[in-house]
């Protein structure tokens, strides 16, 4: 009966607003919205710091140095105020997104692997902790108004 017709649906709703129109919102490297994606951040996460531990052992510096990193962008100095609470000032989004990518934390591992540096090898599991614990609780990247994606 309703063959060549298609029904329209509605777009799911999300939680997270929309980006508002003119400041468009960064590709996801890593899902953090729903609750099995917040599962697997979290196994990362506890995997990458049991690795890090392992290799390191608890005094490891490079580990415990690139666990807290990613965080320093809160310390730009270009930052302004941010527009409002919760957000990021726009001036320090650009700077928190690519500390917060997890394409550059696994490229750090690989290099270490590949070039036998436990230095490099502990900083990137330090790096992937923190962004997979921050994933896991339902921190992402950062929309281009600082607000979270």
């Amino acid at each position: 009966m309703t063959a060549g017709l298609e029904i329209a649906r509605p777009a799911p709703r999300t939680s997270t607003p929309p980006a508002p129109s003119g400041t468009a919102a960064p590709a996801d490297r890593w899902t953090w919205r729903s609750p099995r994606g917040r599962m697997l951040s979290a196994a990362v996460g506890a995997a990458t710091f049991g690795t890090g531990l392992a290799v390191g052992g608890v005094a490891s510096l490079p580990f415990w140095v690139a666990l807290a990193a990613p965080d320093l962008a809160f310390l730009h100095k270009g930052a302004t105020s941010p527009p409002a609470r919760g957000h990021l000032s726009p001036n320090t989004v650009r700077l928190y997104n690519t500390l917060h990518d997890p394409r550059l934390a696994t490229g750090l591992i690989a290099a270490g692997v590949l070039t036998t540096s436990r230095p490099l090898l502990l900083a990137g599991l330090g790096w992937t902790t923190h962004i997979a614990m921050d994933r896991a609780v339902g921190f992402g990247i950062r929309r281009p108004d600082g607000a979270i994606h």
